[in-house]
């Protein structure tokens, strides 16, 4: 769906490749340049994706639409066949680098111990991370003991800069222009409840996520009753609050690198942009705040911002954001200078650090990243 930044472009035709025959690539609003997957099929304007995506699949599986032909060279990763003095590809008996990889190196772990220690590459196009993300870990078993961030794929290539800012998104346009305030907490709504389907499907609620996302196509203040019920039924759901009660919690030492938004309101900060801003403070906005500063407060605290969102929706009229050059988007403070996108993926390494893996997903997860919103280049106020 759209362009592919450069950045993603040898990671897809590898994840192309892996895919089994009979395969066929769909593209939706693609730029002209369609060189990184030749034989896709380009939807055209007003074309519906998914009967597009139905009826590929169904001429596929009657063979009257010829399966994709692999994009990438069919040769090996790295040379290693005949290399050693067994042909194995590596150094002495065990092969050090057997076919190419390298082995687990032993480290200590947190109990004092001297464990294998895999490293990991996950991303930029692992399920359930926000595509772009590379992390590169060592890994004990599921124990995640070292972390860094990969580079950020949207930043683009050589002669290649971050994609712009979309127009349509009425927090940037806040930057430069007053923007009713209607719009921009419908477009908080909206943000938070597509968020929260995404993070219930990580958590095997799918029937729950598709609820939720059918409720974000279009919300609106009379969907405030809808969000209440919502809150309450996820509250009940006891496999969620398992999942994400204490799990990555941002603690003092690392609060203060937190950047003003939900994720700092879920641990107690009442910081909000929206309280400079004279509009707001009209329709009597107060932030609202959670205190534990886990996964399950940031789920809580968004879902309670949503509803917040559709209340402040409701009564503000033809009110527009006043603080021109400010404006709290759904990831946090955005200014004309900085962007929360990157501090938000700035945490990531020391916070799962000691993880154990399934932890460390509810942590990501929660943490609502977007890697490219922190590539866009600043927005420059006249």
């Amino acid at each position: 769906v759209g362009a592919l930044p450069e950045g993603l472009r040898a990671p897809a035709r590898a994840l192309h490749d892996m895919l089994p025959a009979p395969r066929a690539t769909v593209w939706w609003n693609s730029v002209s340049d369609s060189s990184a997957f030749p034989g896709a099929l380009v939807l055209g304007d007003g074309e519906d994706p998914g009967e597009m995506l139905s009826r590929t699949q169904a001429a596929l599986l009657r063979g009257e639409h010829s399966s994709e032909p692999d994009l990438g060279p069919d040769i090996d990763p790295a040379p290693w066949r005949g290399v050693g003095p067994y042909g194995q590809g590596g150094k002495g008996m065990t092969g050090g680098v057997p076919y190419g990889r390298p082995l687990a190196e032993r480290a200590p772990d947190r109990d004092g111990l001297e464990l294998d220690q895999l490293a990991v590459r996950v991303g930029p196009f692992f399920p359930p991370f926000p595509p772009g993300l590379r992390l590169e870990l060592g890994l004990q078993g599921d124990v995640i003991q070292t972390a860094t961030l990969g580079e950020n794929a949207f930043a683009g290539g050589e002669g290649r800069g971050p994609a712009p800012a979309s127009d349509a998104d009425p927090f940037v346009r806040a930057l430069s222009e007053p923007v009713p305030v209607a719009e921009l907490e419908l477009a908080r709504a909206r943000h938070h409840l597509r968020w929260l389907a995404g993070a219930l499907v990580v958590h095997g609620l799918d029937a729950l996520g598709r609820r939720v996302r059918r409720l974000a196509v279009e919300p609106t203040p009379a969907s405030v009753t809808a969000v209440r019920n919502l809150r309450r039924l996820l509250e009940r759901t006891r496999s969620l609050g398992w999942a994400t009660a204490g799990v990555g919690v941002t603690g003092t030492a690392l609060l203060e690198h937190v950047p003003p938004g939900p994720v700092a309101r879920a641990a107690g900060s009442i910081d909000d942009a929206r309280l400079d801003d004279s509009a707001y403070l009209a329709l009597g906005f107060r932030p609202v705040v959670e205190r534990a500063g886990d996964a399950q407060a940031r789920w809580r605290q968004r879902l309670n911002e949503a509803e917040q969102s559709l209340l402040l929706a409701g009564r503000a009229g033809a009110s527009l954001h006043a603080a021109v050059g400010r404006v709290e988007s759904p990831y946090g403070r955005l200014t004309a200078e900085a962007s929360p996108a990157q501090a938000l993926i700035e945490l990531v390494p020391s916070l799962v650090a000691g993880m154990e893996w399934g932890d460390a997903v509810t942590t990501i997860v929660s943490l609502d990243l977007d890697p490219e919103a922190a590539a866009r280049p600043l927005v420059h106020v006249a």
